[in-house]
């Protein structure tokens, strides 16, 4: 008998010993080696490991480590990859700040990151005080041109003759030649997708710079734009006459280019009077400065 109570004994410690190794087992924190950054990385850098360390973390959720590039993801899913958007220092990567159609062979060869045929990549400089701090790769912009000053003299048409749908079918005699006064503005590029963006080297490491987003990458110095043949002349014309203008589009909202009528000096002085006059027609921008509506 009393053999059979040394057994039991036996077995009873032996299932108290494995039970307490697994609640230290289950118990213990779950470690995940993610790489973070060692400084800031502006967005379109072309991401290696010695931008990175690698730093143990305990405990983290899995819905958000879905969202992160780990270690033992890296080679996969950022090795080579641009970023999209600028990772800041002592942050991790997430997988939507890698552009995963992105060649490694940009970085010193940036016509490798365009695939069309036809497709041409223009450097643009540009001033903060023009795109802000806060403009990326992959966004997309349009460009207005402003060409000349109420000082100046006006702007002469060649005589044009129009058919009943308003087609021109004659610009060498007979027709009305047309007088525009300056000002003019007209958004005349649209669209356009941002490959690549230098940025000058920030102004200080100051507290100040290290905490503000906008500050801690330094000025936008140069956009590098995507652009087809036909919109090589346009823009080579903006960039050499007039002032220019830069608009950001919305990252989810439409590519769409329509045509726009642009804005003249005579637009301008017939707003100014219909608005000074409380016309109610005349109280929206469009209505009132519209070459395409009826006054």
């Amino acid at each position: 008998m009393r053999k059979i109570f040394l057994v039991v004994g036996a077995i009873l410690g032996v299932i108290v010993a494995v039970g307490v190794y697994m609640f230290i087992q289950f118990s213990r924190p779950t470690t995940v080696d993610v790489p973070v950054a060692v400084g800031q990385i502006p967005a379109g850098t072309v991401l290696k490991p010695v931008f990175f360390r690698i730093v143990h973390m305990s405990n983290v959720d899995n819905q958000t480590l879905s969202q992160w590039v780990t270690a033992a993801n890296w080679a996969k899913e950022a090795d080579g990859k641009a970023t999209t958007s600028d990772i800041k220092a002592g942050f991790p990567v997430a997988r939507s700040q890698v552009d995963p159609n992105s060649s490694a062979a940009a970085e010193m060869r940036l016509s490798n990151a365009i695939t069309g045929t036809n497709d041409y990549y223009i450097v643009v400089p540009v001033k903060a005080d023009e795109v802000g701090a806060y403009i990326q790769p992959y966004d997309r912009i349009d460009l207005i041109v402003s060409i000349g000053s109420a000082s100046t003299n006006a702007l002469t048409l060649p005589p044009t003759t129009t058919d009943t749908a308003g087609n021109v079918v004659d610009t060498t005699s007979g027709g009305i030649t047309q007088t525009i006064p300056p000002p003019i503005s007209k958004l005349i590029m649209q669209n356009m997708l941002i490959i690549r963006i230098d940025r000058a080297a920030p102004a200080s490491s100051s507290s100040a710079n290290q905490t503000d987003p906008a500050n801690a990458t330094g000025e936008v110095q140069r956009l590098y734009l995507k652009v087809d043949r036909d919109q090589l002349e346009v823009l080579s014309f903006v960039l050499n006459n007039g002032r220019r203008n830069i608009a950001v589009r919305a990252a989810t909202g439409s590519q769409e280019a329509p045509p726009t009528d642009g804005v003249t000096w005579d637009d301008f002085v017939r707003w100014f009077y219909a608005q000074r006059g409380d016309n109610a027609k005349g109280a929206a921008p469009f209505d009132a400065i519209s070459p395409s509506k009826s006054k």
